[in-house]
Order: C-alpha cells, then structure tokens, then sequence
C-alpha cells in the first residue's frame, strides 16, 4: 500500500497466472519437469569401504587428486575415491617370495611414538640363538629408530644399508621408498632365516589401508605395540580391529595399567590381556634418553624380548632347551614338537 492506494502485481504487469504443480518463477518448464529421479539417493556402501575412507581421512589420502585437479574439478572423483578404497591389490608386501626359514615377524606400532623399533630389537635378538635372524626396518633414514643400533656398518646394498649386532643382521632403509613401494629384501645367499619387520610408520598406514589386511597371507606373526594410557589403547584397539585382533601386544611401560587405562581398554585388547597375549615391556630411562645404540639392551627389557620371541614362534627353542635337549642316538628329543 503507497499513498493509500494498494497496489498489485498486475499494475507492474506481472503474470500472476498460476503456475502447475511442480513450476515456479524461477523453474522454467524445460527443468521444471526434469526426471530427477535418483539424484540424492545413497548408493549402498560395504563396511571395507567405509573402513577404508575413515582410515584415508585419518592419513590424509583423501580422494587422491592433485590441488590443481581439485581446482579445476573434473568427473574423476568418484572412479579416484573408489580405486584407493575398493582396490583388491592392496599393499605389496616386501618379503613375498622371499626364502624364509620360518614366518615373518611383523611389528606394527598401535600409534606414533610406541616403541615399535625398541620392540623389534628385543625380538630380534630372542630368536637369534641358533639361526640366522634378518630385523629389516622399513622406516625413512631420518625416521629411523635403528640408525645407531648396528654394531658394525657394512655399508649401502642398493635400497639398503646393510650392518651387524652380534649375530644379528640389521637392515634399513638407504633412502626414502620409491613410488612403486617399499623396495623387496635382498638375497640371502640360499640361507633360511627369520625375519623380523620393524614395519615404520610409512608402511604402517599402508598396511592399515585398503584392502591391505587380505595381503597378510604368508603366515606373518603381528605384534602390536602401545603404550599404557588412555589415548594410546584407544589407538591400538582400532588397529587391532582393523587386523582382526589375532595378534600379540607389547605395552611399553609398568605391568598394571591406572583404572582409566583399563576402562578406556576394547574388547579386543583386554581379550588379549586376559588370555595372556599382552607382555609388559619396561621402560628403561637410558634407552628413552640416548635411544638404541650398538650397546646391548637393558636385561629387562631383554627378557621382555625373549618373552614376546616365545610366544611369536614357539618352535624356535629357548635358550634353556637348547642345553637340555637329549642326544638322539639315545631317545628322541622331547623338546622338539
């Protein structure tokens, strides 16, 4: 109303004609009646996929574009996101075909700053008694928790940097992964050896990824390692989930976990506790402030190494066994199984 005068939308010459059901002003009839059926509607997503996309999110994978491509947009969104989530290669696995004398002993940390490389040495040397024993590190050189743990350098081998602890051989990484994956194990001149893995955190999330799990197909012995607090069993429950919980965990710190610790447990990791599968590592303060070195490992920690070697690969007998098994011209030797 101006003036007292009202006013309506056909003084402006307004077509106040109504509009059929489904049109407005602003919808021409050619969009209008547009079939949008199927627009907006989920599609059906399987648990390895959605599992697949938390895990790209917390890694920053994302879709895989490049920002230029993201910039510019482009249709390939939905063929990127479903390569990296619902791919059946997974990870290539670095010691596939390799000549093994036994399973491989994979050591994966359940977070950032476990103590995984500590761990593996302390494994690795628990099986090197009456075999050769490879620990392989497959963290970059300036992640590297092995770089001072050699006793002896033996100098770069391609990919690798070759060196010895005693009986031990320890190799890693001479420069960063290449872009077709972590580089294969060298030769071992016909030998059967074990090997341990000390996984790093590149290859840890690798593994951790798409579709990588069903790669696990050579008999490998996962041992998780934590820490006991809250944030890190959170952590760890959610990789042994992703691992199916067959596992063993070493947990760097005191043997008896604050009640907050033990609440905040999963059902997959205090299964393992209950049943005996969760071996106390302590935590010695040389070791948290120098690091590994070439000197040996503190004996508790040590001892915790042997424990965990027991339980990984129980055929590979024990220090104490090795002296008490009987000559076989006599009886059979009853430490075998």
């Amino acid at each position: 109303m101006v003036g007292g005068m009202r006013l309506s939308a056909a003084a402006f010459g307004r077509d106040t004609t109504p509009y059929p059901r489904g049109r407005s002003p602003m919808c021409p009839a050619s969009t209008a009646t547009a079939d949008l059926t199927g627009i907006g509607e989920p599609r059906p997503v399987t648990v390895e996929v959605m599992r697949a996309a938390v895990l790209a999110i917390r890694a920053g994978a994302f879709d895989g574009r490049s920002r230029a491509e993201a910039a510019v947009g482009g249709g390939g969104q939905d063929a990127s996101l479903e390569s990296r989530t619902s791919r059946s290669d997974g990870v290539r696995l670095p010691w596939a075909g390799a000549h093994l004398g036994g399973p491989v002993v994979l050591v994966l940390a359940g977070h950032a700053g476990a103590g995984a490389s500590t761990v593996a040495l302390a494994i690795a040397e628990g099986l090197a008694y009456r075999r050769p024993v490879q620990l392989v590190e497959y963290a970059k050189p300036a992640l590297s928790g092995l770089a001072a743990a050699s006793s002896i350098e033996l100098g770069a081998d391609g990919p690798w940097r070759r060196g010895r602890r005693g009986g031990l051989e320890v190799l890693r990484l001479a420069g960063g992964p290449a872009e077709t994956g972590p580089p294969r194990l060298p030769e071992a001149a016909g030998v059967e050896r074990l090997l341990v893995v000390d996984a790093g955190w590149s290859l840890t999330t690798e593994l951790l990824g798409a579709e990588s799990v069903r790669a696990f197909g050579h008999g490998e012995r996962v041992v998780v390692v934590t820490r006991g607090t809250v944030p890190a069993v959170r952590q760890t429950e959610h990789v042994l989930s992703t691992i199916g919980g067959e596992a063993l965990v070493a947990a760097v710190g005191p043997a008896r976990w604050p009640r907050a610790v033990e609440a905040s447990s999963g059902p997959l990791l205090s299964k393992l506790r209950s049943c005996g599968r969760v071996v106390p590592v302590p935590v010695d303060r040389r070791l948290e402030t120098a690091g590994l070195t070439a000197d040996g490992l503190p004996r508790r920690v040590a001892a915790a190494g042997r424990s965990l070697a027991a339980l990984v690969t129980p055929v590979v007998p024990s220090p104490d066994q090795q002296h008490r098994v009987p000559s076989t011209r006599t009886s059979p030797a009853r430490g075998l199984r």
